[in-house]
């Protein structure tokens, strides 16, 4: 009797454990996990943009082709990101300025109008998107640059001043863009600023042509010329920290424009 008893209560207990144990499974089922974008609105995916996932183990391969899919639309421009084509592109103004080594000139370019930046092709991507992080690798075959140039200085140990017209080729060009962005909610809806953007670039070529019209003498314009494409590498090597820091600053403003319209949830899923 003793027994029947014992195995009686064993069989309770044992019922009652497997009874919790199945409330708890049942619990945990009715908790489902949420993401951020949950709380947001569905939105209309364009189709300039190729979304990509957060979760996607090749997900570096993904902002590669999405980066890729977008040039066609950005060498016509996308007017409800009011963005303006980039092929060709034009830059109201850059300027730079170099205060050391052999090449110490401020310089101060307008007006400008780029060929060639259409023709880019992303061709590698190394990303940490749960950080905003991003580095892009990119390649563009040529581009010609126009416009008006004002320039003070002195290269090497002779003093320069002019100013006038300028025409730049450069040729297998290889860049880097670094990007940081931050996390933004406005309306409750998740934004991505680029907080920092990071640019360094090789030439392969370079050829210059600059039209001086301040000295109202072409023996200064053919001077200038001559010694711009003899010494064409030495200078934009000279210069390549402060060209690369006033490109950044063109860029970061351009990508801005975009990023801080279109909410990351049209661009980056959450899963």
């Amino acid at each position: 009797m003793k027994g029947r008893i014992q195995c009686t209560m064993l069989l309770l207990l044992v019922t009652y454990g497997y009874l919790v144990s199945a409330q708890v499974v049942i619990t945990a089922s009715e908790d489902p996990v949420t993401s951020p974008g949950d709380s947001e609105p569905d939105f209309k995916t364009p189709e300039y943009i190729l979304p990509c996932a957060r979760t996607d183990p090749a997900i570096d391969s993904c902002v590669q082709k999405a980066f890729n899919h977008l040039k066609p639309y950005l060498v016509e421009g996308i007017p409800e990101l009011d963005l303006p084509p980039i092929e060709p592109l034009t830059i109201p103004e850059l300027g730079m300025e170099n205060g050391q080594g052999a090449v110490r000139i401020k310089a101060l370019f307008t007006n400008i109008t780029a060929f060639g930046p259409g023709n880019y092709s992303v061709n590698k991507v190394r990303s940490d998107l749960k950080n905003l992080r991003l580095d892009l690798h990119l390649t563009i075959p040529k581009i010609e640059l126009q416009g008006r140039y004002e320039v003070a200085g002195n290269v090497l140990l002779f003093p320069i001043q002019s100013q006038g017209d300028f025409w730049a080729f450069f040729g297998d060009v290889a860049a880097i863009a670094r990007v940081q962005g931050i996390e933004e909610k406005r309306d409750g809806i998740r934004y991505m600023k680029i907080a920092r953007l990071l640019v360094d670039f090789s030439l392969g070529r370079a050829r210059f042509r600059v039209v001086d019209q301040l000295n109202g003498n072409n023996v200064i314009g053919q001077a200038m010329n001559q010694f711009l494409n003899q010494n064409a590498k030495e200078i934009i090597e000279e210069m390549r920290p402060a060209a690369s820091a006033s490109i950044a600053k063109h860029f970061m403003s351009f990508l801005n424009t975009a990023f801080t319209k279109v909410p990351m949830k049209v661009w980056l899923h959450d899963t």
